[in-house]
């Protein structure tokens, strides 16, 4: 198949197709030679997907059918490394597939469960029914939109291509691969969104992508070099150890080098994700930051975020370095920071040296507008209130040397610039710098706290360390211009803050006219009688305030046939609709006196519920898209739990029984 595939001619009619190439001048004719490296990022796939197969002379059409070389290409996790050299036939050095060894006849005798400890096969379900998509029977022209909204979608659709918590690969990937096979509008915006973050794992697909990048980018279909604009690496499969005899160590400033268009440099730790460890857990990491990586930086990369982590420096060299590199071109333009694990267990000196080599580092960036600290110890109210005056961002995730009045101080000097504020299992943390959130942020448009706290130490401390969640007299305040808000987990309070704080929400709902996302979640330890009715009370009024109250859709304008809920057999079969079929429908004029007292019913409810409204609310309310109100007396856990966590889904037991009881001979037992 393939060889017949190689020798046909080649069109003479063939030309040249638009493209959004950055930086290059390929031609089309190195788009089917170099199939097998603009692929070498997906999975093997076991069939062709549907094409839109388009009648054209220009040759293009061979992306409908890769070639046998092309195939090869295509790499699955758990296949044999791609070496870095030049690349021979694949055919030639693969194995030859021998017959299948017969299986062994199964054992009449007892079932044989497996090992002690292995687990069981899940029940198959029964009685699940295939969904039946029911369309419109009209496929937009989706291959004549332009590249960059074709792009946009693609790239929307399919990210994150990594489940960074679990070191592996979304569907996305093998997704966005097919889409560039289906249709030649497809290839290359596709391909882009790919590439604009390329998935570096399993370790081997980084020496691939860096082979392909190390190409005469004029002779690819596309300059893939100037794709790239993200590079989130995992340190210790990538970096840290080997892909193999063949490939060795990946040198990330190799391929650094082959991206100049990057903005985004993320180096992370899989043990980042697990939040709550005490600091003298955090072990530092055999990798370590090297001068020849931002050295490559320096020649010419503008980066707009990077993050800092301590494991891959201590924190005393770390700070030392940060200031360094923060001086040079590559950080000039750096708006998003992101620290890691900056510790200082001796906080006895006033102030700090660790604390001023922060601030001098932290104020060396220009541009800086978005600052996130990670359980971090060394962030203080002394730090924050030395930060930047241009931040917009800030985050403060599990520092536990934060206290309310640190933050009321920081609002103060710095609110007026700040978009969005994020608090989130800070343990000292309480709500009482609420009271003048209003005053110190006027353009606050997201505002987070979280105050579900984790500790994997011995000791579990899960409670946060402070009083009370803020006095009945500290009425919290809200900016007019807030987007969304986030409170979760609220506690440490009684009934009457709860009054308190649910009231000013209401009383402030007029001038909240931006407000799309409520989310709250409480805790409230009373009498489950009275905390029943505070819920009913509390939940029906701030949905009534806040949530959206648009009119129903004109029913004159839709873009689909209108569909009975449930699939008919004529449905099914094709659109078999007459005249006569869509006039006897219900809820047409003609429909007959059942649907006109429908229309009553449902009116009178429409004005009952107008009824009930207060006249005093302004027309501006109602706008927020999800009103999400949780009230009751759970304890706190990292994990929630629900009934469908405890079902059997393990065997029974007794799949050998065949329906025939053993039934006694007549007569006593004894």
């Amino acid at each position: 198949m393939a060889s017949s595939r190689s020798t046909r001619p080649v069109r003479s009619n063939r030309t040249q197709v638009q493209s959004y190439h950055e930086e290059s001048s390929s031609q089309d004719e190195g788009l089917a030679t170099s199939r097998r490296e603009s692929l070498s990022l997906r999975s093997r796939t076991t069939g062709m997907p549907r094409s839109y197969r388009e009648e054209s002379t220009d040759g293009f059409d061979e992306l409908d059918e890769p070639d046998d070389q092309e195939l090869d290409m295509v790499v699955s996790p758990a296949a044999e490394p791609l070496a870095s050299g030049p690349i021979s036939n694949p055919r030639a050095s693969r194995p030859q597939r021998t017959a299948p060894k017969p299986k062994p006849a199964k054992k009449t005798g007892k079932r044989n469960r497996g090992p002690v400890g292995k687990p069981l096969n899940k029940r198959p379900k029964t009685g699940t029914a295939d969904a039946i998509f029911l369309g419109s029977g009209v496929v937009p022209p989706w291959q004549t939109l332009p590249y960059h909204i074709l792009f946009d979608i693609f790239l929307r659709a399919s990210h994150p291509l990594l489940d960074e918590g679990r070191s592996t690969r979304n569907d996305s990937v093998k997704w966005l691969v097919n889409m560039a096979l289906l249709c030649r509008s497809f290839h290359e915006p596709a391909l882009a969104a790919l590439y604009y973050s390329p998935p570096l794992l399993p370790a081997h697909k980084s020496h691939a992508l860096l082979n392909l990048l190390s190409q005469p980018q004029e002779s690819l279909s596309m300059n893939y070099s100037s794709k790239i604009k993200e590079l989130h690496v995992e340190v210790e499969p990538v970096l840290q150890y080997k892909s193999g005899p063949t490939l060795g160590y990946f040198d990330l400033s190799s391929l650094l080098e082959k991206t100049p268009q990057l903005h985004v440099l993320r180096l992370y730790h899989k043990d980042d994700f697990t939040m709550g460890m005490p600091p003298w857990h955090i072990g530092p990491s055999k990798w370590t930051y090297t001068e020849s990586m931002f050295a490559v930086l320096h020649r010419g990369i503008l980066l707009r975020s990077f993050e800092w982590n301590s494991r891959f420096l201590g924190t005393s060299e770390l700070l030392h370095f940060m200031s360094t590199q923060h001086m040079k071109p590559a950080f000039r333009g750096l708006r998003e920071l992101k620290l890691l694990h900056i510790d200082d267990f001796d906080m006895e000196e006033t102030p700090s040296p660790k604390t001023a080599a922060l601030i001098r580092a932290v104020n060396l960036l220009p541009e800086i507008e978005r600052l996130e600290f990670v359980e971090s110890s060394l962030i203080n109210g002394e730090t924050l209130t030395k930060l930047p005056p241009t931040l917009r961002s800030l985050t403060l995730n599990n520092c536990d040397r934060m206290w309310s009045e640190d933050i009321t101080t920081f609002l103060s000097s710095h609110g007026a610039n700040l978009r969005e504020l994020s608090l989130s299992h800070n343990r000292h943390l309480s709500l009482s710098f609420v009271q003048n959130l209003a005053q110190s942020c006027p353009n606050l448009e997201l505002f987070k706290m979280d105050l579900s706290m984790h500790d994997v130490s011995s000791y579990h401390d899960v409670e946060p360390h402070f009083q009370e969640l803020f006095a009945q007299s500290e009425v919290p305040t809200w900016p007019e211009t807030l987007q969304e808000i986030e409170l979760t987990q609220l506690r440490k309070w009684n009934d009457a803050t709860a009054e308190v704080f649910f009231t000013s929400l209401v009383n402030a709902a007029p001038k909240l006219r931006s407000l799309r996302r409520l989310a709250i979640s409480a805790i409230l330890k009373i009498g489950w009688r009275d905390r029943a009715t505070f819920r009913e009370r509390w939940i029906g009024q701030l949905e009534k305030t806040f949530l959206r109250r648009s009119p129903p859709p004109d029913p004159s304008l839709r873009s689909l046939r209108k569909r009975p809920l449930q699939p008919t057999l004529a449905s099914m079969n094709g659109p078999t609709e007459t005249k006569e079929s869509s006039d006897s429908r219900p809820g047409t004029a003609e429909s007959g006196p059942s649907s006109k007292r429908q229309s009553v019913r449902l009116a009178q409810k429409t004005t009952e519920v107008g009824d009930d409204i207060d006249d005093s609310m302004p027309e501006s309310q109602g706008m927020c898209d999800i009103v999400s109100i949780r009230i009751d007396n759970q304890r706190p856990t990292e994990m929630q739990y629900n009934e469908n966590d405890f079902l059997d889904d393990e065997l029974s037991g007794d799949e050998d029984w065949a329906g025939d009881d053993f039934e006694p001979a007549a007569g006593h037992a004894w």
